[in-house]
């Protein structure tokens, strides 16, 4: 049985949410098992801070694409990467980033 869930699929910079309650919320410690994005342009980018702002620790980078519409689905093996503060979001030529967690 697994427990991972679906990131509300962020459009612009921020920091990750879920769905609790109805609601949507901005996620705390979690640990990233996969992502799944789509560019709007050529050279795509995610970055993830392990921070509620667009600083500190870069803990997942991808950059992707020669043109819009690229998917690009990253899988992250084992317990997949911890976020400790919060995990926020900085795209660059990018559609969404949908972040499946737990």
């Amino acid at each position: 049985m697994s427990d991972v869930k679906a990131s509300i699929a962020l459009t612009s910079d921020g920091r990750l949410q879920g769905s609790i309650g109805g609601s949507s919320t901005n996620l705390a410690q979690i640990r990233i098992k996969s992502i799944q994005c789509q560019s709007s342009a050529a050279d795509g980018e995610v970055k993830i801070y392990d921070n509620t702002a667009a600083s500190g620790v870069i803990k997942i980078h991808l950059k992707w694409g020669t043109a819009a519409n690229e998917p690009l689905t990253m899988n992250f093996d084992g317990d997949g990467v911890r976020f400790e503060t919060a995990a926020y979001v900085d795209v660059t030529n990018c559609d969404f980033v949908v972040a499946y967690y737990n």
